[in-house]
């Protein structure tokens, strides 16, 4: 990349040509020596090294040539990155653990790209709030492409990202996905947190429906309906107790026994407050693989 002459690249005019495409881009010291690797690259020009392929213009001024085995492609996106840095997606808030992101499209970059872009990032040593932001858009594409996302974070050691993903893995089942889904899961360790995340879900629910009455305790029974709405809720609730999956809304399938008890106000509020109870206690089972008890299991021996 460097032979032993003149010093040439301490001017602001320098062309970076794609070696593959043989396209040359001009750019500036002082837009690109905020990247790692051009900046050492300066630096052992300013020591008096040049850059092999530099050359005389028509006028007889020397210009600095640099050429880097990288598409034209890759150069394209590696100075827009440099020049141009990407602003954070928009956010909601951001506060606790879990940004909320704006369901804005135009502000998040797509998530097939954001791999190469990290990629380019790291090889060339662009700056932290470069990388960050990056990091940002990939973990604002979780609720749209969670299990690429997953798989990208878990097999780039992005635990906050990976975590966020999982929230928006609890649907469909696991075992609705084909082979070649799951393949792109790094590792068994990875998958596995998925599986461990979905069974304690589905064995909280479970348990959190099972020891909800519709009368805790008798308050609230109606004299009049007391047994026939204790029934109904009985049956639902054990039919709905085989049916659950991670992301079964249990308080709005017992919500459907509603209708059946329009009639009676006392029973329709006792219904009103279980279900809500429901939704309570529902909100604070774990959503993501990071909030899993490592010993949920021991609870159901």
């Amino acid at each position: 990349m460097f032979s032993e002459k003149i010093p040439s690249c301490l001017d602001t005019k320098l062309h970076v040509r794609s070696l593959p495409d043989g396209i040359a881009f001009q750019v500036s010291r002082h837009a690109i020596e905020t990247c790692e690797v051009f900046r050492d690259m300066f630096a052992c020009c300013d020591q008096g090294l040049e850059l092999v392929g530099d050359k005389k213009d028509q006028l007889g001024s020397q210009e600095a040539v640099l050429d880097l085995d990288e598409t034209e492609h890759a150069l394209a996106t590696l100075f827009r990155l440099i020049q141009h840095p990407p602003a954070p997606p928009a956010m909601e808030n951001s506060e606790g653990t879990r940004p909320r992101f704006r369901p804005d499209t135009d502000s998040v970059i797509p998530f097939p790209v954001l791999p190469f872009m990290l990629h380019l990032a790291d090889k060339y040593g662009l700056p932290e709030t470069i990388v960050y932001s990056l990091q940002l858009h990939v973990q604002a594409n979780a609720s749209t492409n969670p299990l690429p996302v997953y798989a990208y974070a878990t097999a780039h050691n992005l635990p906050k990202i990976a975590a966020e993903a999982s929230a928006h893995l609890l649907h469909p089942p696991l075992s609705s996905y084909t082979k070649e889904d799951i393949q792109i899961i790094p590792t068994v360790t990875a998958y596995h947190e998925l599986l461990r995340l979905h069974e304690y879900r589905k064995f909280r629910l479970r348990d959190i429906l099972l020891n909800e009455d519709i009368f805790p305790h008798g308050y609230g029974a109606c004299p009049s309906h007391a047994q026939y709405a204790t029934q109904l809720w009985e049956q639902k609730r054990v039919y709905l107790a085989t049916q659950i999956e991670a992301a079964t809304d249990i308080a709005g399938e017992m919500h459907e026994l509603a209708g059946q008890l329009s009639s009676c106000p006392p029973c329709r509020k006792a219904l009103t407050a279980a279900v809500e109870m429901l939704q309570y206690k529902c909100r604070k089972v774990a959503m993501t693989v990071d909030y899993v008890p490592q010993d949920y299991w021991l609870g159901a021996i």
